[in-house]
């Protein structure tokens, strides 16, 4: 029995998802490494609707070191009630954190489109920041276009389409007010695309590009970033 219901959450598929960018100041990198390994990812995953959460880096990155994705079972965890008490109710540990941030960009997304490996992660992952033409509609009938970015590339594992939503995105918290200290951006879409590592993702990246820009969807690629896998943790 506790196999089956472990199979079932497995397969639970994710609805939505939160995906951060930063950059981290040289002295508190160490720090904010355990905290966010030991205290932080792990009081995110404890919020109900919260399915994961993965960290990932690339210190060579000039801008932002740092990706972490929380998947979500609805766009609408990110504005519950418990989500926000953790956001007005910060640690003393996050408190200290928050001002190793660099270079911030949020974004609360809905999944439109996903195809590859049910619930299969990569060793790396790349992350393209879209721009919604006006054309471009949450309910096109062209997203199965993208599914040929895992049916015919090598080394692909997942793609998945996220259109943010600016009104939870931009929620004022006290989480957000301790970030003041740095520039922090908003994002309209991105595509978030798992591999096998880095270098395949940099191999297909032309090849991508081309399966977005090509397609009737209307977006158009904007900033491209590759990262390596840091840190899982599951619900």
């Amino acid at each position: 029995m506790e196999t089956n219901n472990k199979e079932m959450h497995l397969q639970e598929k994710t609805q939505a998802f939160l995906a951060i960018w930063h950059d981290l100041l040289d002295e508190g990198k160490t720090d904010w490494e355990k905290w966010h390994t030991y205290e932080h990812i792990p009081e995110r995953v404890e919020i109900p609707g919260f399915l994961s959460g993965r960290r990932y880096m690339n210190y060579n990155d000039p801008e932002q070191c740092c990706f972490t994705m929380y998947e979500g079972s609805d766009l609408s965890v990110f504005k519950s009630i418990p989500y926000l008490k953790r956001l007005n109710n910060p640690t003393p540990w996050t408190k200290k954190s928050a001002i190793t941030f660099k270079n911030f960009t949020r974004g609360a997304c809905k999944c439109v489109s996903t195809s590859g490996q049910k619930n299969g992660y990569g060793g790396a992952l790349m992350t393209i920041r879209l721009l919604k033409g006006k054309n471009f509609s949450e309910n096109s009938k062209y997203f199965d276009q993208l599914t040929s970015i895992t049916n015919e590339l090598d080394g692909i594992i997942t793609s998945t389409l996220g259109i943010c939503n600016a009104k939870i995105t931009s929620t004022e918290t006290t989480e957000r007010k301790l970030r003041k200290g740095t520039p922090e951006t908003s994002l309209e879409g991105v595509l978030i695309i798992d591999g096998y590592d880095e270098t395949i993702l940099k191999e297909q990246s032309t090849k991508i590009l081309n399966i977005i820009n090509s397609s009737a969807i209307d977006l158009k690629s904007q900033q491209i970033q590759t990262y390596t896998l840091s840190y899982i943790l599951r619900e």
